[in-house]
C-alpha cells in the first residue's frame, strides 16, 4: 500500500508541474514554419472533402509523406469548432503532459518511483519538450505515443514475469496474468502503430516490438501485430506508389532537399553526413535541446557527458536484459544519424531524451561497484541539478518571451513577432482573398500559409533563377500569379532573378510595403501569347508593367483585414 501511495503520489506531483510548464510556456500565435500549416489545411481536406490531398495545391495531389494520425486528430478538433492557432495547439500540449507521465511509469517500473519521477522532471523541463508543447507540430503526439508504448510493453514484461512466479500454484493467477499481459501488449501495439502513422520516423519502434516479441518466443503475439500493423502499413505504401508529394526517401539522398541543384550522395556520401550529424546532435541540439541554446558554454561538456553515460547505460542494459528500449534507442539513432544534415534539429531527438536520460541513471547506478551507495546518490543528485537548474531558467526565460509576444500580437496582430518581412506577406495573402479573382493560383514561398491566409490554392516557386523554370512550372499548374516577398530571401533570390531575365513575362498587381523595408509585390504571370508583348500602356514598377484588368477582381468584397488569432481558412466552415 505504501508503495502505491508513493506512485500516485510521485505520479500527481508530475503531473501538476508538467502542465504548469506547459501553461505557463504556451503561446497563441501561429508558428512560421510551413508544417503547422500543411497540417491544418491536410485536415481541413480532410473534414471538408473526406480525402488526405494536397488541398493547398493547385493540382490537389493526393497526400503521401505525412501520415495521417496527426491530421486526423485536428480534423475532430475542427470538426468540434476549433477554429484557433490557440485551440489546435491543444493537440500538442496535452500529448505532451501525456508523453511525461508514460515515461514516469516506464522509467519507475524498470528503476524505481523515485528514479522515474526524477527523469519525467528532466523532460517536462527540457526546453525543445516545452518548445514543441505549444505548436501545430506532431512531435508531441509522436513522442507521446513512442513512451506510451514502452511503458506498456514494459508493463506487460511484469505481467509475464509476476504470472510466471504462481501460475503453476493457481490458475486463476495464470488467467489473471494472461489476461494482463495481453491487455498491455494490446495498448503497447496501438500505440506503437499510432507512433508510426504520426511520423514516419516511427518505423523504429515496429521493428523494435518484432524484435522484442521474437527474442521472448512470442510467436502468436508477433504473427498478430505483423499482421495488425503490416497490413495497414503496406497500405500506406503502396498509396506512395503513384503520384503524390515528394516522400522522405526521394529526398533522403539529396544533399540539401531544400536546393536540389546541389545534387545527390552515395552510400559512400553517408559516411560524412554521420559524422557531421553525429557532431551537431551531440554537442549542440542535444544539450541546446535540454537546458536551452542560452548555455553556450555548457552546451559541449553536458552533450559529451550525456552521450557517453548514455552509451554506457545501454550497454549495462543490454547485458541484463534486452527489451524494446535497447532496441529502439540505437536503431532510432542510426535513422537521424543517416539524414540530411539540414534536416537536423532538436525535434528529432525528442524520443531519445526520455532514453538518455534513463540509460545516463542507469551508467550512474553502475557506479555501486566501485562507489558506496551515498556517494552515488550524490552523483545522481549533482547530475539532477546540473540539467534542472538551467533547463528551469530557460523556462522562465521562455514565459517572457511568449508574454512579450503576446502582448505585441494584441496590437499589432498574430504575426507581429516575425517582423515586416512576414507581415507583408501576411497582409498579401489577406488581400488577394478577395483581390484576385476566384480559383487561382499563386507561386509563393510559404504555398501553405498562403492556402489558409487567402483561400487560394499555391505552389512553391522554383528554386531556380532561369525565368523558364518559373514559367513551365506555372503554365503546368495553371498559376497566375507570383508573390516576390522577402519572408525569407528566397523570393528575391530566386524570382527576383527570374523577373529582371525577363520582365516581359510578368506584370505588377500590387506592392505590400516598401522593398527596403521587407515589402511584398505580387506580380500577374502573363499567358504565352502576351509574354514580351504587353501594351496595357499601365505603369511600370522595377521595368514590369501593370497587369490587365483581368488579374483583379472586378467586384472585390468589402472586407476590413483585422488581425486576429482565427485561421481565415477555418472561418468559411461556420
Amino acid at each position: 500500500m505504501k508503495t502505491w501511495k508513493t506512485w500516485l503520489g510521485l505520479g500527481g506531483l508530475l503531473l501538476v508541474v508538467s502542465v504548469i510548464v506547459v501553461a505557463f510556456a504556451f503561446t497563441s500565435i501561429p508558428h512560421s514554419g510551413g508544417d503547422n500549416a500543411g497540417y491544418v489545411s491536410l485536415a481541413h481536406g480532410l473534414l471538408t472533402e473526406w480525402a488526405y490531398l494536397d488541398v493547398f495545391d493547385p493540382q490537389r495531389m493526393k497526400h503521401t509523406k505525412y501520415p495521417p494520425v496527426f491530421p486526423g486528430l485536428l480534423a475532430m478538433m475542427i470538426g468540434l469548432g476549433a477554429r484557433t492557432w490557440g485551440t489546435l495547439k491543444l493537440a500538442a500540449a496535452v500529448p505532451t503532459v501525456i508523453a511525461v507521465l508514460a515515461t514516469y511509469v516506464w522509467a519507475g517500473r524498470r528503476l524505481g518511483a523515485w528514479t522515474g519521477f526524477a527523469i519525467a522532471l528532466i523532460l517536462s523541463l527540457s526546453s525543445a519538450v516545452i518548445y514543441y508543447s505549444h505548436w501545430v507540430l506532431s512531435d508531441a503526439l509522436f513522442l507521446a505515443f513512442t513512451m506510451l508504448a514502452l511503458a506498456a510493453f514494459v508493463m506487460a514484461e511484469a505481467a509475464d514475469f509476476e504470472g510466471a512466479e504462481v501460475c503453476s500454484e493457481i490458475d486463476r493467477a495464470r488467467a489473471s496474468k494472461a489476461r494482463r499481459y495481453t491487455c498491455w501488449l494490446v495498448i503497447g501495439i496501438a500505440a506503437t502503430g499510432l507512433a508510426y502513422f504520426t511520423r514516419s520516423a516511427g518505423l523504429p519502434m515496429v521493428f523494435a516490438l518484432f524484435a522484442w516479441l521474437a527474442i521472448r518466443g512470442r510467436r502468436r503475439s508477433l504473427v498478430i501485430s505483423g499482421i495488425g500493423l503490416g497490413l495497414p502499413m503496406l497500405a500506406w505504401w503502396l498509396r506512395g506508389r503513384g503520384d503524390g508529394v515528394a516522400q522522405y526517401s526521394e529526398e533522403f539522398w539529396m544533399m540539401n532537399p531544400y536546393d536540389p541543384s546541389q545534387g545527390t550522395i552515395d552510400v559512400i556520401g553517408l559516411v560524412p553526413r554521420i559524422v557531421e550529424n553525429a557532431s551537431i546532435y551531440i554537442f549542440q541540439h542535444g544539450p541546446a535541446g535540454i537546458v536551452g541554446a542560452g548555455e553556450g558554454s555548457l552546451l559541449l561538456p553536458i552533450g559529451l557527458a550525456l552521450a557517453i553515460a548514455a552509451l554506457v547505460g545501454w550497454g549495462l542494459s543490454v547485458r541484463e536484459r534486452v527489451g524494446a528500449s535497447e532496441i529502439f534507442f540505437p536503431m532510432y539513432s542510426v535513422l537521424i544519424l543517416v539524414w540530411p544534415v539540414v534536416w537536423a534539429g532538436d525535434r528529432f531527438l525528442l524520443p531519445l531524451y526520455p532514453l538518455v536520460f534513463f540509460y545516463g541513471a542507469v551508467a550512474i547506478r553502475g557506479l555501486n561497484r566501485w562507489l558506496s551507495p551515498a556517494v552515488t546518490s550524490l552523483v545522481g543528485a549533482l547530475v539532477l541539478l546540473v540539467l534542472v537548474l538551467p533547463a528551469a531558467e530557460n523556462w522562465l526565460d521562455t514565459n517572457r518571451e511568449s508574454e512579450a509576444c503576446e502582448l505585441v500580437a494584441e496590437e499589432r496582430g498574430p504575426w507581429a513577432c516575425y517582423g515586416a518581412r512576414v507581415g507583408y506577406f501576411v497582409q498579401a495573402a489577406n488581400w488577394s482573398s478577395d483581390g484576385l479573382p476566384d480559383s487561382v493560383s499563386v507561386l509563393t514561398r510559404k504555398p501553405r500559409h498562403f492556402y489558409l491566409l487567402s483561400g487560394h490554392s499555391s505552389r512553391t516557386f522554383p528554386f531556380d533563377g532561369d525565368p523558364e523554370a518559373h514559367l513551365r512550372l506555372a503554365d503546368a499548374v495553371g498559376a497566375r500569379y507570383v508573390l516576390l516577398d522577402q519572408w525569407d530571401g528566397q523570393a528575391a533570390r530566386y524570382v527576383g532573378a527570374a523577373v529582371n531575365a525577363r520582365p516581359g513575362a510578368f506584370c505588377f498587381v500590387g506592392g505590400f510595403g516598401q522593398p527596403r523595408d521587407g515589402g511584398a509585390q505580387l506580380l500577374g504571370i502573363l499567358p504565352p501569347e502576351l509574354r514580351e508583348s504587353v501594351s496595357s500602356g499601365g505603369e511600370s514598377v522595377d521595368g514590369v508593367q501593370r497587369c490587365p484588368e483581368s488579374f483583379v477582381n472586378p467586384n472585390p468584397a468589402v472586407r476590413t483585414y483585422l488581425p486576429s488569432l482565427r485561421i481565415p481558412l477555418l472561418e468559411s466552415l461556420d
